[in-house]
């Protein structure tokens, strides 16, 4: 059983160190968050921090259609198997960064409250008994999405197009391990009210079959997020409005829209 943690990134005088969160400060880390990270005896606060994204994942996976309660409004059918699209890399963003509108984006902007998944090592065709130790732990998503884009060409819905603009995919604060993902509930937080409330039980597939499913098919990598998708009650934001992700047990991810 791994003992429950919170780790995070930070920049210090402009360099990059790991870091585990205990109470109000940050223990600094040397070496591979992934593999033994070591304290350094160094600690900040974490009202002092300059947050970085958690993890810079080679492969930003996110799923459509995943629980139950939107499957059901919007009569869509169960898929088989996880309906994935890649968010590129420079949509990687951080806690208390910037949501940039782009001056030349047409129409409105949306948050997804979502868990995001983090992989702790190189794997490929998972048994189910393999998942947990292939996972590194949790974290939470904001999968902003341009829906105008998106739809933009009957012919050919434009998922990576519309989910990939430059900090189109804030992550973070932290990522908690040893937590279990099933009893976990996602809160999407708009200007200060509750607009997505919906528990991780309510996934067609769970955190765990979302893994081993797709390792079925591709090979995942340490540092890669996976997006679980997202339930009722995603909405649009304007410029100016703050939105925050909240997961009890990993934390609150917040961001202004600009």
């Amino acid at each position: 059983m791994v003992q429950v943690s919170h780790w995070c990134r930070v920049a210090i005088d402009g360099a990059t160190h790991i870091g585990r969160v205990r109470d109000d400060h940050i223990e600094l880390c040397r070496g591979d968050m992934f593999n033994d990270p070591r304290p350094t005896g160094e600690c900040i606060d974490v009202q002092d921090a300059v947050w970085l994204p958690p993890v810079v994942p080679g492969q930003f996976l996110g799923l459509w259609n995943n629980l139950h309660a939107r499957q059901q409004v919007e009569n869509t059918l169960i898929p088989g198997f996880p309906l994935y699209f890649v968010k590129l890399a420079d949509s990687v963003s951080a806690h208390l960064r910037d949501i940039p509108c782009p001056d030349a984006l047409q129409g409105a902007v949306k948050f997804e409250a979502e868990l995001g998944i983090v992989i702790g090592r190189r794997c490929h065709r998972l048994s189910a008994n393999e998942v947990d130790d292939a996972i590194f732990g949790y974290t939470c998503v904001n999968d902003v999405t341009a829906p105008q884009v998106l739809f933009d060409n009957p012919e050919f819905p434009q998922w990576c197009r519309a989910k990939s603009y430059p900090g189109f995919g804030p992550i973070g604060p932290v990522i908690a391990r040893g937590i279990d993902p099933d009893s976990l509930q996602v809160q999407g937080i708009l200007d200060g009210a509750i607009k997505q409330d919906y528990p991780v039980s309510d996934m067609i597939f769970s955190p765990r079959e979302i893994v081993r499913m797709i390792s079925q098919e591709i090979t995942l990598q340490a540092g890669d997020v996976i997006a679980c998708g997202t339930s009722l009650g995603a909405d649009t934001m304007q410029r100016g409005q703050t939105i925050e992700i909240h997961i009890a047990g990993i934390g609150t991810l917040h961001n202004t829209v600009r």
